[in-house]
């Protein structure tokens, strides 16, 4: 009861302790993400330059071989001692703050660091986003445990840590708000978005400070602007885009069942399938460069080549089967830059088909690069928001929202319509049976009163047994209710839940 009067005392403290908080967070977490991109970027260079190296000597391709099978056994023995590194993190850190799961936040800062970093910088098409994510997430919970922090108060710095690792990788701290909000934390509350903006801005300034101003996706070039009359070309982009991102979702969701039977026709153990795209990546790195890492180079890139519709056909493929592939395997990498990279394909695959019916001209291309970016990440994500602003931050382009808005909420309703469901919710769930975490011990959490819920009275709630309504207020100022207390759309109210119950609860009473 002491520590839920304190987390209670907590929910109405003053702004000036989220910011303060928030900064912390920011400072610790932009550090760590951008010294995170500095390794990987430097390492990659050296990659690339080792594959041109090989294209003239067999003897640096060999070299490259065993160190893709020393980095294997490296990389197994890191998730031998924490599983919670595999894969891109976003799932475990939405299961963390639903209580789902918990984690060791030094092992996998410290396994996750060096794991990605090698995984990520090994030419495999495999994002830094997801794993910066993870390592924010560890990062603000290491803070949160350095000041011996409460429950409720650790969750709303792990949420705002899981916004500045998005916000430091891509340069976007807006998006990285809206993400966590979005995607993971699900409901939108002054304690969250005060810390989690802060942490987002101070994280941002971090990264700028040691990579420059520019957008993590600088498109040198000027985006064309569509007429009114073409916007329905919009509307069929983002229909496309709706499904394309369906079938991404149903293939990558279905690569543990490939990779075990592969695993098993092979006569390999999963530590060592990361062999399987190692081994498929050396011929991309000789014969096509640009297509190696997560997406970067080719997104950039793409406005400027002349490539043919047959060649963005063979890009796609290549990448889309690689990306499974990579993802698959165990490694830890995210999906978040190969979604973009594959959209931005995509879109340029449909720009390229419109061009040649004449209903666009050559100058709209880059256009449809950037459509296809929102709407096939909008699709699979199903974080549409935070997909409109994230793509315009990264590229830096104020003026295209409403074509992005358009095609993101066309691909989303398709999505929707073939049952797509949001690609991180879906891992999460495939990995709980492994890392479930039930558990008596109760904290407090604080839901807004939704549309769902207010006019209501305490007493007509069907919530699960042991959760408990404690409070309902505003910012500042709340009260203890009672069974008869009514509640009122905009308040916060304020329960007391064993953590394995949280996602329960927030599906009962948010919209």
């Amino acid at each position: 009861m002491e520590q839920s009067n304190k987390e209670f005392n907590y929910a109405s403290s003053s702004i000036l302790v989220s910011v303060l908080r928030g900064i912390v967070v920011g400072l610790a977490v932009g550090l760590v993400v951008s010294l995170f991109r500095l390794f990987i970027g430097h390492s990659f260079e050296w990659l690339v330059h080792l594959y041109q190296m090989a294209r003239q000597n067999l003897f640096v391709l060999f070299a490259i071989a065993v160190g893709y099978f020393v980095l294997t056994l490296f990389i197994a023995f890191l998730a031998k001692g924490e599983k919670g590194i595999r894969g891109s993190g976003i799932p475990q850190v939405e299961g963390e703050l639903k209580g789902l799961m918990t984690s060791n936040w030094w092992e996998i800062l410290w396994r996750k660091f060096m794991g990605g970093m090698l995984a990520i910088s090994s030419g495999l098409m495999l994002g830094r986003e997801g794993p910066s994510i993870q390592l924010g997430a560890m990062t603000a919970k290491g803070v949160a445990s350095h000041f011996k922090l409460s429950p409720l108060e650790t969750r709303v710095l792990i949420a705002s840590g899981a916004a500045a690792g998005l916000s430091a990788a891509f340069n976007a701290p807006i998006a990285g708000l809206l993400f966590v909000i979005e995607e993971v934390y699900r409901h939108f509350s002054r304690l969250v978005w005060i810390t989690t903006l802060t942490a987002s801005l101070v994280a941002n300034a971090v990264s700028q400070w040691m990579f420059g101003l520019s957008p993590a996706l600088h498109l040198p070039i000027s985006l064309p602007a569509l007429d009114f009359h073409q916007y329905w070309l919009l509307i069929l982009t983002g229909a496309f885009l709706g499904l394309a991102g369906y079938v991404y979702e149903r293939v990558i969701l279905a690569m543990p069942k490939f990779y075990k039977k592969m695993g098993d026709a092979l006569q390999l153990t999963p530590d060592f399938y990361p062999l399987i795209p190692f081994s498929l990546i050396m011929p991309i790195g000789l014969l096509f460069p640009k297509l190696l890492g997560g997406g970067h180079e080719l997104i950039v890139h793409l406005p400027h080549a002349q490539t043919s519709l047959t060649m963005l056909l063979v890009f796609f493929v290549i990448r889309f089967c690689m990306s499974m592939l990579s993802y698959g395997s165990g490694l830890p990498g995210g999906i978040f830059l190969p979604i973009l990279a594959l959209g931005s394909v995509l879109g340029l695959l449909i720009g390229h088909v419109l061009l040649g019916l004449g209903l666009i001209v050559s100058e709209d291309l880059p256009l449809f690069i950037v459509l296809g970016m929102a709407g096939y990440f909008g699709a699979i994500s199903k974080a549409p928001l935070t997909g409109i602003v994230l793509v315009t931050e990264m590229v830096g382009d104020m003026q295209q929202l409403m074509p992005i808005g358009i095609v993101m909420l066309s691909s989303y309703i398709v999505m929707d319509l073939c049952h797509g469901v949001p690609i991180y919710e879906a891992m999460l769930e495939k990995m709980l049976p492994e890392h479930a975490n039930e558990t008596t011990r109760v904290t407090l959490i604080e839901i807004p009163v939704s549309e769902k819920i207010a006019g209501r009275r305490v007493a007509d709630l069907t919530l699960p047994d042991g959760v408990l309504i404690t409070g309902q207020g505003t910012p500042g100022h709340v009260e203890v209710v009672n069974g008869q207390s009514k509640l009122y759309l905009g308040n916060t109210i304020h329960l007391v839940v064993q953590t394995h119950k949280i996602d329960v609860v927030k599906s009962i009473l948010l919209d």
